[in-house]
């Protein structure tokens, strides 16, 4: 299996070998564009001298005079003519003609706008050509780009749209076969995980019950043995919970402040081992409130996001910090710690299959974290602050109006 950064590696080579594509293209599309350009106007120029030739030769001229002025305007004027958008503006700034197809339904007045309007547009996108005759007149040939130098400005954007579209078909494809593929993975997993704790299970609540037998005439442990009978029992409801991983969960009206309560207790007893780090308990949630959940898989988010914050903190002193109460239309819990922190940057990153920066872990906890709170709470969470060396604080959100 392909390490978090390895991926991330392969998708910026891709993405970088497809910018390189397009860039490619664009850059060869513009040189192809100004080429075309180039050789429309030579072309306009042809038109120039086709234009001044058939003008200063004698029409009255013997007849093969009169063929040549015939084959210019035959096989260069009327062709060329047509090439490209054109305007002529004599000397004087008076439009003498052109060849753009306007509504011939239009007004002379509304037409006259429109040459004028063009006339303005081609000035812009062409300097124009002058043409000279004997007798010192003269007319400006405006002309714009051909319908194909423009087609061919816009396709390398086309190709650009088409390309992205792809990738992200492409890119969107493999990421929900991926994500199937792991889902089936899981799902596959933790069904055969909760099967194979079934049995040992089993087995212990069996001794425990035997110890308990044993033990009758000995307060001192019975204590200890309902403290291993807990353990066992939420060893049974971990296996319960992977069983359900896969099916959508069953949601039961809850008090949320005393499961909040509890997962804390929970914890808060097996940190004896971990120096003198604190867990401080900010419970505002209202006592009476209830919201439908997943008592177990709620459990398992706390208890999972209370551990990974006790693993930031590396020295034996610190805090973590459980703040929860209301806020508009959601209740919120905040669990802070004085860890390492995260760098901004993998604020998004943190929930996301793979990812993790212990040396031994999958990285699943925040993915299936997420997923819990999300998918079957319509909740959100997310890392609300964290700063380097200070500690990081994530925040579940959880609608009181649950549209489940």
């Amino acid at each position: 299996m392909l390490s978090f950064e390895t991926k991330a590696l392969y998708r910026v080579l891709i993405y970088g070998l497809s910018i390189l594509i397009l860039a490619g293209s664009l850059f060869y599309s513009n040189y192809l564009a100004k080429q075309l350009e180039a050789k429309e106007r030579a072309s306009v120029q042809l038109y120039r001298s086709a234009m001044e030739i058939t003008a200063n030769i004698d029409t009255e001229a013997p007849n093969a005079a009169g063929e040549l002025v015939n084959f210019i305007r035959t096989q260069i004027v009327d062709p060329y003519n047509t090439l490209t958008p054109k305007i002529l503006v004599g000397d004087n700034g008076e439009i003498q003609s052109d060849n753009l197809s306007l509504n011939e339904s239009l007004s002379e007045e509304e037409r006259d706008a429109l040459v004028e309007a063009k006339l303005e547009q081609l000035g812009e996108e062409n300097p124009p050509i002058k043409i000279e005759f004997f007798g010192g007149q003269f007319v400006y040939i405006y002309y714009g780009h051909s319908m194909l130098v423009k087609q061919l400005r816009w396709f390398p954007f086309i190709q650009i749209l088409l390309a992205f579209v792809f990738l992200g078909v492409v890119f969107g494809g493999f990421a929900v076969a991926k994500r199937n593929e792991q889902n089936r993975v899981w799902v596959g997993l933790a069904k055969e995980t909760a099967h194979q704790l079934g049995t040992p299970v089993s087995s212990l609540m069996a001794w425990i019950e035997l110890l308990k037998i044993k033990n009758e005439s000995r307060p001192e442990d019975q204590e200890l043995i309902n403290e291993m009978e807990r353990d066992v029992m939420r060893l049974e409801n971990i296996a319960e919970r992977f069983s359900k991983i896969g099916s959508k969960p069953e949601l039961i009206e809850v008090r949320l402040k005393e499961v909040l309560d509890r997962s804390a207790q929970y914890i808060k007893k097996r940190m004896t081992k971990r120096g003198s780090i604190q867990l401080i308990v900010n419970n505002n949630l209202p006592p009476e409130n209830t919201l439908k959940i997943n008592p177990q898989l709620f459990d398992w988010v706390i208890e999972n996001l209370l551990k990974n914050a006790l693993d930031a903190i590396k020295s034996k002193e610190g805090q973590l910090v459980i703040d929860a109460g209301e806020k508009g239309q959601y209740y919120y819990i905040d669990v802070s710690d004085t860890g390492k922190g995260i760098p901004k940057g993998h604020f998004n990153k943190v929930f996301e299959p793979g990812f993790t920066t212990k040396k031994r872990g999958w990285g699943l906890g925040l993915s299936l974290t997420k997923r819990i709170v999300e998918n079957y709470h319509k909740g959100k969470i997310f890392v609300k602050s964290s700063e380097l060396d200070k500690g990081t604080t994530f925040r579940i959100l959880l609608p009181k109006k649950q549209k489940l």
